[in-house]
C-alpha cells in the first residue's frame, strides 16, 4: 500500500499565510500559542518551542531541518566503506601475501585480514563514529543534552586527541598495542610527556567508549583493546602530581560562576596559593586569617598537623578572591571555620565531597594531596626552598625530597595572578 504523502500546512502568521512542513506544528503551552518543533533522539520524544511570529517560524524550520540532517546523517554511518578503509583492506592483503612468503602459517595470516574483513561490515563503526555514538546517546543523555564544562572536556578529548589517531579504522582492529602506544606518546601542554593523571584520564575515557561498544553489540568482548589494561601505579620515588596553571584557572573560573560553591572559594585560595594541609584546611577558622589586619594566616599548634605553630604569607591574590567570597555572601565571623560543619568529621566529608564533584564537573582529575603539592611546586620557584619549607610546616630536606618540581618563572607568574578578574 503506497503511503500517503504529509500535507504541508499552513497558517496565518502576524497577516501573512505561512506554511510549515511534517514536523513543526502550533500548540498551546500554558495558554501562549507557540511553534513547536517535534523530534525523536535517544528513544525520547524532543520539543522546542519558539514564538508564534514570523521570526519564530523561520527559527522553527531552521532547527527541523538542522534535526533532519542529523538523523539523515545517523541512520547513513553504519554500513559506509570509506577510501580509507578500501586501501587499509588492500595493507591487510598484502600483509598475508608477505607473511605467508616468509613462512608464516596461513592460519594465522588469515586472521590478520579477515580482522580487516570483518572491519568493513555493517555491525563494526569506524572509531570516530563510535565516538560520536558514546558522546551522543551515552554521555549526552546523562546531561540531557546540555554540554557542561565536562562534557566538552570529553568532547575535545574524543575528537580533537583521540580520533585523529583512531578515526578511520574499524573499531575492533584497534589492539591493545596501538592504545598503549597511543597513551605512551601523550604530550601534556608544555611539551613533555603527558603525566600520569593524565594518561590515566584517557584510559578511563578509552574504556567508557569500548564498553559502550560492547553493550551496544558493535564489537565482542574478545575484541576489546582496553579490557585488560590498568592505569599505571605511580613509583614511590616518583614526583607528586601537580595541577598545571590552566586547570587551576579552569577550577576557580568553574567555583566562581557557580554560588552554590562560592562558600569553598576561600578553602581553594588557602590551599592552592597559602599550602595548608586538608585538615588544616578543616581546622582554620577566619580569625586565623590576616589576623590583626596583617597579611598573615596563623597556624597554631592545634591546628598544624605536627603541632608546631607556624605563620603562612598569603599572596595578594588571595585576599582578592577572600573579598570576591565575602562580597557573595559567605559568612566570614572571626570564630567561622572555612568548612561549614560541627565537628572536624563532618568538614573533612564535606571538604572530600565538594572534591569529588569539582573533579566531576570539570574533568581535572584531582589525585591525593595534589592541592598541597601544586601549591608547595609555586611557593618554592617564588619564594625558595627555605622559605616554602617554613610555610609549609617542613623541614627543607622534606620539601626536596618529596615536594620538588621544576616550576619556571613566568608560570609561577601567572599562577599568582589567578584572580576573581582574571578568570
Amino acid at each position: 500500500m503506497k503511503k500517503s504523502k504529509a500535507k504541508t500546512k499552513f497558517y496565518e502568521v502576524e497577516g501573512k499565510r505561512v506554511s510549515l512542513p511534517k514536523g513543526i506544528s502550533v500548540e498551546m503551552k500554558n495558554g501562549i500559542r507557540k511553534v513547536t518543533v517535534t523530534w525523536s533522539e535517544h528513544g525520547k520524544v524532543r520539543r522546542k518551542y519558539f514564538d508564534y511570529s514570523l521570526e519564530g517560524v523561520e527559527q522553527a524550520k531552521d532547527i527541523n531541518a538542522t534535526k533532519k540532517q542529523e538523523l539523515k546523517r545517523f541512520g547513513q554511518e553504519f554500513g559506509t566503506i570509506s577510501d580509507d578503509e578500501k586501501q587499509a583492506l588492500d595493507l591487510w592483503r598484502a600483509y598475508v601475501k608477505e607473511a605467508m612468503a616468509n613462512g608464516f602459517k596461513f592460519s594465522s595470516a588469515y586472521e590478520v585480514m579477515k580482522r580487516g574483513i570483518d572491519g568493513l561490515n555493517t555491525t563494526t563503526p569506524d572509531f570516530r563514529t563510535l565516538a560520536r555514538l558514546y558522546f551522543e546517546k551515552e554521555l549526552m543523555r546523562k546531561t540531557d543534552g546540555e554540554l557542561t564544562e565536562h562534557t566538552e572536556t570529553v568532547r575535545q578529548r574524543l575528537f580533537n586527541i583521540i580520533a585523529p589517531v583512531f578515526g578511520c579504522r574499524p573499531a575492533h582492529t584497534i589492539s591493545e598495542n596501538d592504545v598503549l602506544d597511543f597513551l605512551d606518546g601523550l604530550k601534556g601542554q608544555n611539551g613533555r610527556k603527558a603525566s600520569l593523571v593524565t594518561r590515566t584520564q584517557y584510559l578511563n575515557l578509552l574504556k567508557s567508549v569500548f564498553k559502550f561498544a560492547v553493550e551496544q553489540g558493535s564489537i565482542t568482548k574478545e575484541f576489546n583493546p582496553v579490557a585488560n589494561l590498568k592505569p599505571a601505579k605511580k613509583r614511590k620515588d616518583a614526583e607528586p602530581e601537580i595541577l598545571t596553571v590552566d586547570e587551576v584557572k579552569r577550577i576557580f573560573s568553574f567555583v566562581k560562576s557557580n554560588p552554590k560553591y562560592h562558600s569553598f572559594i576561600p578553602v581553594l585560595a588557602v590551599g592552592f596559593f597559602c599550602g595548608a594541609r586538608v585538615e588544616e584546611r578543616a581546622k582554620l577558622t577566619y580569625g586565623d586569617i590576616f589576623v590583626g589586619g596583617r597579611n598573615e594566616i596563623f597556624v597554631s599548634a592545634a591546628v598544624a598537623k605536627n603541632g608546631i605553630a607556624r605563620f603562612i604569607y598569603p599572596t595578594e591574590n588571595v585576599k582578592a578572591w577572600m573579598d570576591f567570597a565575602k562580597a557573595h555572601g559567605v559568612s566570614m565571623n572571626a570564630t567561622d571555620t572555612l568548612i561549614q560543619g560541627d565537628t572536624l568529621k563532618q568538614r573533612k566529608t564535606a571538604h572530600s565531597s565538594f572534591l569529588k564533584a569539582l573533579a566531576t564537573e570539570t574533568g581535572i582529575v584531582l589525585p591525593k594531596n595534589c592541592i598541597r603539592h601544586t601549591a608547595a611546586s609555586f611557593m618554592a620557584e617564588s619564594q625558595g626552598y627555605t622559605e616554602t619549607a617554613n610555610q609549609l610546616g617542613h623541614d627543607i630536606g622534606m620539601l626536596l625530597k618529596h615536594y620538588r618540581r621544576a616550576i619556571t618563572k613566568t608560570e609561577a607568574e601567572a599562577y599568582y595572578n589567578i584572580t576573581p578578574d582574571s578568570v
